[in-house]
């Protein structure tokens, strides 16, 4: 007699296949173009299984279809829709490696951009992403300028660049809490020098003024309250320095 647990495994097994050739009848005579469309109607329904299979399907078995490039940047956009932005950029690049010359290569590069934008952390973790990111939408703003994809790519390099400013200022407050004055000024400089466009260039002058009292270091103090006052006179560290002369007074 079979064992009971050798019968229920074969059936299991025969549930699988049957499932697997159903999955694959499907598409079974279907033309490209319809395929596209199952793609596009699966994709705004929410169904990213269903348009991934279908597209993959036209990749694989469609290589020549005259459309087989917008197949291509729809599965980086499902990807992208489904929060898996590491594949999404992937299909991304090959788009851009395969057809640079689309006229949907602007989209497809912004595509890649916005992957990696996506995956950037909160500025207390590592930010390789952030700086990959970019480096990638930079490369949107030259390669497509004047158009709405170098537009958007910009503005999202200026928000990651905002996030490693306030990386680099929190080190610096990391280092101010510990009367680690030098180390402190270090990252505060770096939010100027690196980032003078960020919101965080008053709030570090204002710690480079600080950190300079507290060392005894008066001239370097004077010079980056000097400073904050001339660029940034209606900023609330300007505010500080100005309340404190007072209070000096």
């Amino acid at each position: 007699m079979i064992p009971r647990a050798l019968i229920a495994l074969a059936l299991f097994a025969a549930m699988g296949l049957v499932a697997c050739g159903g999955g694959q009848s499907r598409y079974q005579g279907v033309s490209p173009d319809e395929l596209f469309q199952m793609a596009e109607a699966e994709f705004a329904e929410g169904s990213h299984d269903n348009a991934i299979r279908a597209l993959d399907r036209i990749l694989r078995e469609h290589g020549d279809w005259d459309r087989v490039a917008e197949a291509r940047l729809m599965l980086g956009n499902v990807y992208f829709d489904r929060d898996d932005y590491l594949t999404a950029r992937a299909e991304y690049n090959r788009f851009m490696d395969r057809y640079p010359g689309h006229p949907m290569a602007p989209d497809a590069a912004l595509g890649a951009c916005r992957s990696l934008a996506a995956l950037a952390p909160i500025p207390q973790r590592d930010q390789g992403y952030t700086r990959e990111a970019i480096s990638a939408c930079r490369n949107v703003v030259i390669d497509f300028a004047g158009m709405e994809q170098s537009a958007e790519a910009a503005r999202i390099s200026n928000r990651l660049r905002q996030t490693l400013a306030e990386k680099e200022f929190l080190n610096a407050e990391f280092y101010a809490d510990r009367n680690m004055w030098d180390s402190a000024i270090k990252y505060y400089e770096f939010v100027v020098n690196l980032y003078p466009e960020s919101d965080f260039v008053p709030d570090a002058l204002l710690g480079i003024y600080r950190m300079n009292i507290a060392i005894g270091y008066d001239d370097l103090a004077d010079a980056a309250r000097q400073r904050l006052l001339d660029e940034y006179p209606e900023s609330a560290a300007a505010a500080q320095v100005q309340a404190a002369d007072g209070s000096d007074g």
